[in-house]
């Protein structure tokens, strides 16, 4: 089986103890009620990964050894590096990094996503073309400890979590629940909306301690900087 990176369960919006009947259930609506299909206009690269996680949670076999490698030790894992996770992003172009719609071809600074509202301009290209010196961008000044809104996933209710420290490319935040490495979160706060992807969870006093990698951000005013250049 070809190894998969992504989370093939989020891919068709059901939990890991979704039944057969389940998923195929979800697997149809996708393709023919959302017109994820395209031959009824949906985007040829989503619905093959529509395709690709349905062919292996349909098959016993394949499922089995699929939850098998997710549930790996994490030591046993390696790390990928921030430009990676962005490569990895850039390669799902063409779908909203929170909830996988299909997403405009041009995408603007205030750009989001239909579905579920999550800003869609990539943080490395607002980066690439700021006037501000390494570490500021047109941001509004976000205090630590900040209380902010965190959506685990589209389907989810969201929590309240606290801000830790913001960069010009990452986010650390302490939030009451774990929140699996290797998934995508949105996290609001006034001024400010971003898509992050979640590269370490650890205990905390303070409850348990996420470290994110900046994907899409949206600011609602123009000005200000980042505490930091490192999160």
């Amino acid at each position: 089986m070809t190894h998969e990176r992504r989370n093939l369960y989020r891919i068709l919006y059901v939990q890991p103890e979704a039944p057969p009947e389940v998923i195929t259930a979800v697997y149809r609506c996708l393709m023919s009620q959302l017109r994820a299909h395209p031959d009824l206009g949906g985007n040829t690269e989503l619905a093959a990964r529509i395709n690709q996680a349905y062919q292996v949670l349909r098959d016993p076999v394949k499922r089995k050894a699929y939850d098998e490698s997710r549930r790996r030790p994490l030591s046993s894992r390696t790390r990928p590096t921030d430009g990676e996770v962005r490569r990895t992003a850039a390669a799902t172009a063409g779908t909203c990094p929170f909830c996988t719609a299909p997403v405009p071809t041009r995408i603007e600074a205030e750009t989001r996503c239909r579905r579920c509202a999550s800003p869609l301009a990539p943080v490395a290209s607002e980066l690439a073309t700021a006037r501000e010196p390494f570490g500021r961008r047109a941001a509004p000044r976000v205090e630590k400890n900040s209380r902010v809104t965190v959506h685990a996933a589209p389907d989810e209710a969201p929590v309240s979590a606290v801000l830790r420290d913001l960069s010009a490319s990452g986010v650390s935040l302490y939030t009451a629940v774990a929140l699996r490495p290797g998934r995508n979160i949105r996290i609001e706060a006034l001024g400010m909306d971003l898509v992050a992807h979640v590269i370490k969870t650890q205990p905390s006093d303070k409850g348990c301690l996420v470290r994110a990698v900046l994907l899409t951000a949206l600011f609602n005013r123009k000005s200000g900087v980042f505490m930091s250049t490192s999160a």
